[in-house]
């Protein structure tokens, strides 16, 4: 091992001090390790230093919660213990092969469904690499941040684009249709096979009307503001009366439907109408992913800050993670036939109920809709928590 010059000089004066001082030194010495060890170890980054030999030499606490290893079994043992995804590993070992240097690099862990910003840097001895350092980043929060404003900004420029073009086409089409049915009087006085064709030509029109007037009501619910009649309901009745409803359809599709409810949980104070829309769409959309035959879990139980929590999990094909960020995204869908509205209305729905949702898929495993609603007694009771610690301020 090579010591720095200053290190050097203090060796040499060993010999010239006395066993007071020589234990002071010490004692400082011991003192500012672990003060530099408290440092390492409260970092929010996760660091990973490892030698010349890839073994690895010093791991803080934050890595050690990333990769869910402890420095007491990762030390002195090689970078592979860490089990990094295959396409890291092979990012890692490509970097310190050709002595790289990565910064920043955006990669996602799909073991444990985080994503992060991985920098790779040599460590350097006079100019000779002697190993490197390893910094994650933990930005999965950000990049939700980053969907959830890419969505609002989506939502809003829908609105302003919409709103105006949805009702100058519903007037048109209310005309045709009532034009349809007086041409419908006039072919009953034809007779034939003239007028068979004709009629069969009203119906294709008058469907493909209907659809495109469900499309614009789809348009005007997305844009136009809901007016909530909100109540304290249970999440599992409501949940029960929606799955009653598609019993005919989940039949059909040869789709079982599993129940797994929490009892007692706490009532909502939502407008059941609205909610029972989201849900419904969500469903349907299972449905969908699913095809012919296939499962759908309904969950519901208790979050940790007493909120009430729902899952939907389907075991059809996923959704490709590159398209995760875009499914509350106004237009956008895999479907052949769709306006690409019917989750941009459950993400408002549920935004409005003062819930959230999220969205989790593996492809060719199933997809996973949480969503999380307030409990009225919850905000009850911090409002009385606030109450109580204003009052005490003010008697001060």
């Amino acid at each position: 091992m090579r010591y720095s010059g200053f290190i050097q000089k203090v060796f040499q004066k060993f010999d010239k001090l006395d066993h007071g001082k020589l234990k002071n030194i010490m004692v400082e010495l011991s003192t500012e390790k672990e003060l530099y060890k408290l440092v390492f170890d409260s970092m929010i980054e996760g660091v990973i230093v490892t030698d010349r030999d890839n073994r690895i030499i010093l791991i803080n606490g934050a890595m050690e919660d990333f990769l869910a290893i402890s420095k007491e079994k990762a030390f002195q043992q090689q970078l592979e213990f860490c089990n990094f995804d295959p396409e890291i590993k092979a990012l890692l070992n490509d970097a310190i092969r050709k002595n790289q240097r990565i910064i920043d690099r955006e990669v996602h862990f799909r073991r444990t469904d985080k994503t992060f910003t991985l920098s790779v840097l040599p460590l350097l001895y006079d100019d000779e690499s002697v190993g490197n350092i390893i910094i994650l980043v933990d930005i999965t929060e950000k990049k939700e941040r980053e969907i959830q404003l890419r969505q609002a900004e989506s939502l809003a420029a829908l609105t302003t684009l919409t709103a105006g073009v949805a009702h100058e086409i519903k007037n048109p089409l209310a005309s045709i249709d009532i034009h349809i049915q007086l041409l419908r009087k006039e072919i009953a006085n034809l007779k034939g096979k003239g007028r068979k064709n004709m009629e069969n030509l009203l119906v294709i029109v008058k469907e493909e009307i209907d659809r495109l007037n469900s499309i614009v009501q789809d348009f005007l619910f997305a844009v136009k503001p809901m007016n909530m009649s909100y109540s304290k309901e249970s999440i599992n009745e409501i949940l029960k009366d929606m799955i009653e409803f598609l019993q005919y359809e989940l039949k059909e599709a040869d789709i079982s439907i599993v129940l797994d409810f929490e009892e007692n949980l706490p009532r909502v104070f939502i407008d059941s109408k609205y909610l029972k829309q989201a849900l419904l769409n969500i469903v349907k959309n299972s449905i969908e992913a699913l095809g012919s035959g296939g499962e759908i879990k309904v969950k519901t139980e208790e979050a940790p800050d007493g909120d009430v929590l729902i899952n939907i999990i389907d075991n059809g094909h996923g959704i490709p993670e590159n398209l995760l960020g875009k499914i509350f995204e106004p237009y956008f869908t895999t479907r052949k036939f769709g306006t690409g509205l019917g989750l941009v209305i459950v993400y408002k729905i549920i935004k409005e109920l003062g819930g959230d949702i999220k969205v989790s898929s593996k492809e060719n495993e199933g997809t996973v809709f949480s969503i999380k609603l307030p409990v009225l007694e919850k905000r009850k009771r911090l409002l009385t928590y606030e109450e109580k610690d204003e009052s005490k301020t003010v008697s001060r």
